[in-house]
């Protein structure tokens, strides 16, 4: 089968290796009569990568792998939806680029309509696990959020605080997840399973970015050291808008945003967490 990958950052090169051993046909950034698009590239331009090659496009099946708010601070789903007659499917879970690639066994979760079974079929294999779920709002704000949580969770960490706290953290950051979700429409089970529970898991980037915040550095030394700025940091804004459009409690973005953009005092910020 041909598939095309938009994308070639780490995850998009780490899914094309994936799928071209599995002896797919992978193109990069052209539509090229490929039957799959898998979009890898960054959430901001999910929209911007598909409409440059919607002349191209028929009736290919559309998966989405990015993770993360997309233009002014939608949802991908949100953005991509009436641009678009093509189905669309979500792929996500706890995935780090470079075990996808070495085929460390893995697993994620397909999220869409008619359609994902046969897709199942396509992309699994003895070591990627694919599990299917119809909860699409679900699955999507899992993967939207996951950046957000994982900065606090490391900030907690590299606070020095014992794995007590940690798992305190842990719990209520899969709760206000859960919480967002639910106020959206998503299904409970999910933010129990692999795109909410296992991804926070993972020892992502922004949960490393997160540990350098809780020791106390700022916010523009250390993406000048490392180079980047992780996701979580651009997604934190959006999620504050979100749960305020919302009306309802989230506790660790607040406290998140109050840390990284009004310099709160870690410590005071997760003691009061604690006692609420």
């Amino acid at each position: 089968m041909k598939i095309a990958v938009l994308g070639n950052g780490i995850f998009g090169s780490a899914m094309a290796s994936y799928l071209s051993k599995k002896r797919h046909e992978v193109v990069f950034d052209m539509i090229d009569n490929s039957e799959i698009i898998f979009v890898c590239s960054t959430s901001n331009l999910v929209l911007s990568s598909l409409l440059k090659l919607q002349k191209e496009m028929t009736n290919q099946k559309i998966i989405i792998c990015s993770k993360g708010f997309a233009e002014e601070g939608k949802l991908i789903s949100e953005v991509l939806k009436g641009n678009f007659k093509n189905e669309i499917f979500f792929l996500y879970g706890p995935t780090l680029a470079e075990e996808l690639e070495k085929g460390v066994p893995s697993s994620m979760v397909l999220a869409g309509g008619n359609g994902k079974e046969e897709i199942k079929k396509q992309i699994e294999s003895k070591n990627l696990r694919v599990e299917l779920s119809d909860d699409v709002i679900g699955v999507e704000i899992s993967a939207t959020l996951k950046n957000v949580m994982a900065l606090f969770i490391g900030i907690a960490q590299g606070a020095g605080y014992g794995q007590n706290t940690a798992a305190f953290v842990f719990t209520k950051a899969v709760q206000e997840v859960k919480n967002i979700g639910l106020a959206l429409g998503g299904k409970v089970e999910t933010f129990l399973g692999l795109t909410c529970v296992g991804d926070l898991f993972l020892s992502s980037r922004n949960r490393l970015f997160g540990i350098e915040l809780g020791k106390g550095r700022k916010l523009d030394e250390i993406s000048s050291e490392t180079g980047h700025t992780p996701a979580g940091i651009f997604d934190l804004k959006n999620a504050q808008r979100m749960v305020k459009k919302l009306d309802i409690k989230a506790p660790i973005i607040e406290s998140l945003y109050k840390i990284v953009f009004e310099n709160c005092p870690v410590r005071d910020t997760i003691k009061e967490i604690i006692s609420n």
